[in-house]
């Protein structure tokens, strides 16, 4: 059983993941109900008057064998004129609100998918690449918009147009109207059948690129260790075999897509072949007129054109449900949210109280009987051995992860009970691992807190020594950090999400080894600096080092997922075990550095 269900225990269920399927779909259109109303009446209007003309044609061409004046067929021709004005005005009507409906319904998509996104709980970004994740949003998305754009553009035209010429040929000439439609009839059926198998392959074409997208990205994210490791060989050839991968899926996919996608032109043929071979011989035999014969073969061209319209639109359409099925993952609820009836915490103060917490993740205990009681203002050390869960009991203050056993509170409330967005203002985290914007320095700083002023960003720049590399940079606080930080070295980058957290000025300060990349006298400068701002707070400092947790009011030794041992630097000492150890090593070490430097 995963943490999250046994956390949450007789509380209610997380809801089921939503569906992106066709009524899924339609309820966005829905929202736009203008430009879809105004689109399908302007397709009708276009498809009728286009349908209309060849009736007309097929009159003058009788007109003309008859004999008549060009001003006896005067008005013929200023109505055909007519119905062509009012077909390119529909039409133009048409492809605006279709235009509309499709650019507005995957705007709306995309705003949904992308802040369900941030929603999620960090272990859903551990099981699903970035760029699989990219691939969805932005190329499944993208077939949901063609399908709108020509289904929209081209649907209801397409549909009155067979429609009105199935009535006039059948007002022409009924057998062989009925030849048409069956001949029609049959050819549509398999186009369908046919049709329904391609969504599986087009699914699994989208995948491979998604495989692709998160090759790309990784590769772009990680190119300064693949060329300090010498991978550029090893790395192209992985992306080779899932390229060539990708080529296979799509040339399966084509090759089955083309012959359905020729159908319409096949129908079309078929269909002309049968007008040209009876019709031709009911009008030497008198009885079709030969204009009837025109309007026959006008209106196949017609029957043609419609075709191959709805039959590009149903291929879209099988495409659409493998994209469809796809960003499903998108959509679904995340583990750890809000409960409905949240308990309101308008200000934190900071009293943290763990009760008999644990954490089981995938069948084993990561976390188990953990007591503690943090009064408010309480700087709180934490070391301990790496994998010993010193982050992972962190993490649990701002619902990162929930506890599987136990509870934890801060100010005597579960946070499971309060609003996630109450209860992450009050913290700021500061990992050991800092991701900086590709943003000018001053808004990676100011992300703390948006309204920050210009006072608070220079004094948290200052707390973090920020401000001593200042020269260094070309502009200043409106230096561009390049993406990820690049521009900067590890320390640099650690000490800019320290200002970060500091002008965001929590009620809980976490520093998960947050100078692990700054050299010692920087860290013992930066920790002097932070003293009052640790001090005005609930202050979790993790770290390595015994000189960085040494002067906090307490510290917590973390030793397989139990708390080893608590106490102030000098009782811990004062025991001689772990701790003691741990600070011995160290000063063996700082004696070592020494003596080589």
């Amino acid at each position: 059983m995963s943490a999250q269900a046994n956390a949450e225990g007789t509380r209610s269920a997380v809801p089921e993941a939503r569906t992106a399927d066709m009524r899924w779909l339609i309820r966005y259109i829905g929202r736009h109900n203008g430009s879809a109303l105004g689109s399908i009446l302007s397709g009708m209007v276009g498809g009728a008057a286009t349908a209309a003309e060849p009736l007309l044609i097929g009159i003058i061409v009788d007109h003309l064998q008859a004999g008549l004046s060009m001003d006896q067929m005067i008005g013929d021709i200023a109505i055909l004129i007519g119905l062509s004005l009012i077909a390119v005005l529909a039409f133009f009507g048409m492809r605006h609100f279709s235009g509309n409906i499709a650019y507005a319904v995957n705007y709306d998509i995309r705003r949904d998918l992308y802040e369900n996104l941030l929603t999620q709980d960090n272990g859903f970004f551990q099981r699903h690449s970035t760029g699989d994740l990219i691939s969805r949003v932005h190329a499944d998305t993208e077939m949901i918009w063609r399908l709108l754009a020509i289904g929209f553009n081209r649907a209801s035209s397409a549909l009155l147009n067979l429609l009105v010429v199935f009535v006039l040929l059948a007002a022409i000439h009924l057998p062989l109207a009925l030849v048409v439609f069956i001949v029609l009839a049959l050819s549509t059926a398999f186009q369908i059948r046919a049709g329904a198998a391609l969504t599986p392959m087009f699914e699994a074409v989208q995948d491979q690129a998604g495989m692709i997208a998160s090759i790309v990205q990784d590769s772009v994210t990680g190119i300064q260790t693949i060329k300090t490791f010498g991978r550029e060989d090893s790395i192209n050839a992985r992306f080779a075999v899932q390229n060539k991968e990708y080529r296979r899926r799509w040339l399966y996919f084509k090759r089955r897509y083309e012959p359905v996608g020729m159908l319409p032109n096949m129908i079309s043929n078929l269909t002309m072949a049968v007008v040209v071979l009876f019709g031709g011989i009911l009008t030497v035999q008198g009885a079709m007129t030969l204009g009837n014969f025109t309007q026959f073969l006008f209106f196949l061209s017609w029957i043609s054109q419609s075709l191959l319209h709805l039959g590009t639109i149903y291929q879209r359409y099988q495409q659409t449900g493998g994209a469809l099925a796809r960003l499903t993952l998108l959509l679904r609820r995340t583990d750890i949210e809000s409960p409905p009836d949240a308990v309101p915490l308008p200000t934190v103060r900071g009293h943290i109280r763990f009760e008999n917490v644990g954490v089981q993740i995938d069948g084993r205990w990561l976390l188990r009987g953990i007591n503690l009681d943090i009064p408010a203002g309480t700087v709180v050390g934490i070391a301990g051995p790496t994998g010993s869960g010193k982050t992972l009991l962190i993490s649990l203050l701002a619902r990162a992860l929930d506890v599987t056993e136990g509870r934890v509170l801060i100010d005597g409330v579960d946070v499971r009970d309060l609003r996630l967005e109450d209860l992450r203002r009050g913290i700021a985290y500061v990992p050991q691992s800092t991701f900086l914007f590709s943003a000018p320095l001053r808004e990676n700083i100011r992300m703390g807190r948006d309204d920050a002023g210009e006072e608070a960003l220079m004094r948290a720049a200052t707390i973090a020594r920020v401000t001593s590399d200042l020269p260094q940079l070309p502009k200043g606080m409106e230096t561009l950090v390049g993406e990820k930080g690049v521009m900067l070295s590890g320390g640099q980058k650690q000490r800019v999400a320290i200002a970060r957290a500091v002008v965001r000025d929590p009620a809980i300060l976490v520093l998960d080894d947050a100078l692990s990349s700054v050299d010692t006298h920087t860290a013992a400068d930066i920790l002097h600096a932070l003293r009052d701002v640790l001090r005005a707070r609930t202050s979790l400092i993790i770290a390595h080092r015994i000189a960085t947790v040494k002067d906090a009011d307490l510290i917590l030794v973390l030793d397989n997922g139990r708390v080893a041992e608590s106490g102030t630097h000098h009782a811990l000492i004062a025991q001689n075990g772990m701790y003691a150890r741990m600070a011995a090593r160290e000063f063996e070490e700082d004696e070592i550095e020494l003596i080589q430097h």
